[in-house]
């Protein structure tokens, strides 16, 4: 438990990228709640409750997705890995909304990471049933990268807010996007999956063959509480918006050549060094208009054209 609790400083750039992760078995144990009745599933490192039903089997397959998250960004060549240093992480399904947000998750939100009280808030009438895309008419399964997603703002937490939002919002759905279903994650053919994603996520902002953006600058320099008030009254009310330009950001900063990542590597090693005290210092990265530039000139050839600003 002392390896989850204690955070830790690792060397810039010192393991090669990965081109898989799979989960290694977890230990469950299943109970109720002595207080209120709801199921419970304990791992080695969370708490799962569930105000509403969930059949054994699939609590197992999402409690051991919730523990892929610590095992993968611990052995990230990044040093991402800053948990919160409570013993043990809750993880709480909600059946309503109103629920969720009397918990301290955001209205209109659907999962929640509560870094005061260091839990996890997950709304499951979401989660279970998340509304189908385009004109499929299959029923689609629970929905894990909501889980990915959540989970990786726990691993960073000690840093979290340290970070710009456009970062640990789209390292999160880098991370999502690489999740292929029961902690199991694919780092090849990354561009296919992020084209893919973004072809469903913007589909209400595609206008003709472009798919319209929140521009580069105004994301990176949006405050925490402006990033919650960008997921709403946007162009066609999509709150996904800077969601997408946070997840261009975090791959181009990724697999952007070895500089950038070293960059990367190097800044988020100062922050773990910080005191709580000492002043954040800026989050290095080039000029807006310059990152629009390249990231038009990237994805087109990949089949996602792309058009930043109001």
């Amino acid at each position: 438990m002392v390896c989850l609790l204690a955070p830790t400083l690792l060397a810039a750039q010192t393991k090669p990228w990965p081109r898989e992760h799979k989960t290694r078995p977890v230990k469950l144990v299943f109970g109720s709640d002595a207080t209120t009745g709801n199921q419970v599933v304990t791992t080695r490192h969370f708490r799962m409750v569930s105000e509403r039903p969930i059949a054994r089997q699939d609590f197992a397959r999402f409690a051991k997705v919730v523990e892929s998250v610590p095992q993968l960004i611990k052995s990230f060549p990044l040093p991402l890995w800053s948990p919160p240093s409570e013993k043990t992480i809750e993880i709480i399904f909600f059946t309503e909304e109103s629920a969720f947000v009397r918990a301290g998750g955001s209205r209109g939100a659907v999962g929640w990471w509560d870094g005061i009280k260091r839990r996890a808030l997950i709304r499951s009438d979401y989660f279970l049933a998340p509304p189908r895309h385009g004109n499929s008419k299959l029923q689609p399964g629970p929905d894990q990268d909501l889980l990915v997603h959540e989970m990786v703002h726990m691993s960073m937490a000690g840093i979290l807010w340290r970070l710009p939002p456009w970062f640990f919002e789209g390292t999160a759905e880098y991370f999502a996007i690489c999740h292929q279903g029961d902690g199991w994650y694919l780092f090849r053919d990354l561009e296919s999956m992020i084209r893919d994603h973004l072809r469903v996520a913007l589909a209400v902002n595609k206008v003709g063959d472009n798919y319209h953006l929140l521009s580069v600058e105004k994301v990176l320099k949006v405050d925490h509480q402006g990033w919650l008030a960008e997921t709403q009254n946007e162009f066609n009310g999509n709150p996904y918006l800077p969601y997408a330009t946070g997840l261009l950001l975090a791959h181009y900063h990724f697999h952007g050549g070895r500089a950038r990542r070293e960059t990367v590597a190097t800044h988020l090693s100062k922050l773990h060094a910080l005191d709580r005290r000492a002043k954040t210092p800026a989050f290095p990265h080039e000029d807006g208009k310059l990152i629009e530039e390249r990231l038009v000139k990237f994805w087109a050839p990949k089949g996602l054209h792309l058009v930043f600003g109001e």
